[in-house]
């Protein structure tokens, strides 16, 4: 997205910073992305430079076997050599020679019975020590192979992990564009009137609701789950906790959904959900994930962490678990909004969502279509 022309009106700025920190949450998303990209890629170098340091010892170890095995024929070889050498002398090595030398039929079966027993020894070990010289020249050849594989493999890796490198600190410089950017919009929306500020916030979140309205309309099975009437007439603005005092008091405060109750029981749905209302209040900071600082994704991989279940970090990370319709949610269950993904709350019942949104706002409580366009279920399995 082009950066915007310099607000000249309060509703310019309004939507200035508001567009600015969708682009920071969505920016946010990527360096996330990028970064257990290049974990990922740093994880399979060291793995394929092992697998190099184990082929370059399995070769090592079957040369050292080739040459063993080389030796050894050569070793028998000479046995052989000797035996025939002892023959062309004239040594009494035939069976027709023990016939005519033998000085009795017992003398004559003794002797043939130790040549028999030297020349099938002697075949006996010259196969052997054959099949062993082929079988190390085999594990030799297999052994270079494998060790040439394992030295591209490493090339490979040593490539995607300098490419993951590099995409990470692309991803990083243009952020650090976007929060001067943000920074400079947040200075004019801090001009704005107290009214101003929340009749930006409504008007995004009605935005959003309308949004979310035509795409049920198209689909009706898409239908997010409607608030009971007593959270749609209860509307009201949820303060920051004691855990968010140093938040900027130039934050918008924005109308949200009263939470409902955490689900009852103990499964891990409802310790998530436990979990992820007791931030409400608590600061957005881009890339936290706890314990009292959150992204959108941090929030919910942590509050599902603190039932014992692991998810993706990410927000399009977690857009790939199971997809559930909206009118389908259940306590638990992730929003995922935006297209391409960037953001993403837990359903809490009541056809509301839990949710980290922007720097401006503490973490709170909101309708499923209020929190952004775009809305997907997701289920977590725990």
């Amino acid at each position: 997205m082009a950066d915007p022309d310099t607000p000249a009106t309060a509703d310019q700025a309004q939507q200035a910073y508001l567009d600015s920190e969708q682009r920071a949450g969505a920016l946010n998303e990527e360096v996330l992305v990028a970064q257990g990209n290049e974990q990922a890629a740093a994880a399979a170098a060291t793995a394929a430079a092992e697998q190099v340091a184990a082929a370059a010892a399995a070769a090592e170890a079957a040369k050292q076997q080739a040459a063993a095995a080389d030796a050894t024929a050569v070793s028998y070889r000479g046995k052989v050599d000797a035996f025939a050498n002892a023959s062309f002398r004239g040594a009494r090595l035939s069976q027709m020679q023990v016939l005519l030398t033998a000085g009795s039929a017992e003398d004559y079966l003794d002797q043939v019975s130790s040549l028999d027993r030297v020349a099938a020894d002697t075949q006996q070990t010259l196969d052997e020590a054959n099949a062993a010289k082929t079988a190390a020249a085999q594990a030799q050849a297999q052994a270079s192979a494998t060790q040439t594989a394992a030295q591209q493999a490493k090339a490979d890796a040593d490539a995607a992990q300098a490419s993951a490198q590099q995409a990470t600190a692309d991803v990083t410089s243009r952020k650090s564009s976007l929060d001067a950017e943000a920074a400079r919009y947040k200075q004019l929306y801090d001009s704005l009137s107290e009214q101003e500020r929340q009749a930006a916030a409504a008007a995004a979140q009605a935005a959003n609701e309308a949004a979310a309205a035509a795409a049920a309309a198209q689909d009706p099975a898409e239908e997010a789950p409607a608030p009971v009437a007593a959270a749609r007439s209860n509307r009201t603005e949820i303060a920051p906790n004691s855990s968010s005092s140093s938040s900027s008091s130039s934050a918008a405060p924005v109308e949200e959904e009263a939470p409902a109750a955490a689900p009852a029981g103990s499964s891990a749905a409802s310790v998530a959900v436990a979990a992820a209302l007791s931030k409400v209040g608590n600061r957005y900071v881009y890339g936290a994930a706890g314990p009292d600082t959150f992204d959108c994704s941090g929030l919910t991989s942590w509050a599902w962490s603190q039932a014992g279940v692991s998810i993706p970090r990410t927000s399009s990370g977690q857009a790939g678990l199971p997809s559930v319709p909206l009118s389908d949610l259940q306590p638990g269950d992730l929003v995922t909004y935006y297209s391409p993904v960037s953001h993403v709350g837990m359903y809490i019942g009541n056809g509301q969502v839990v949710h980290a949104s922007t720097e401006s706002k503490p973490i709170g409580v909101t309708s499923v279509t209020g929190a952004g366009p775009n809305p997907t279920g997701h289920r977590v399995s725990g």
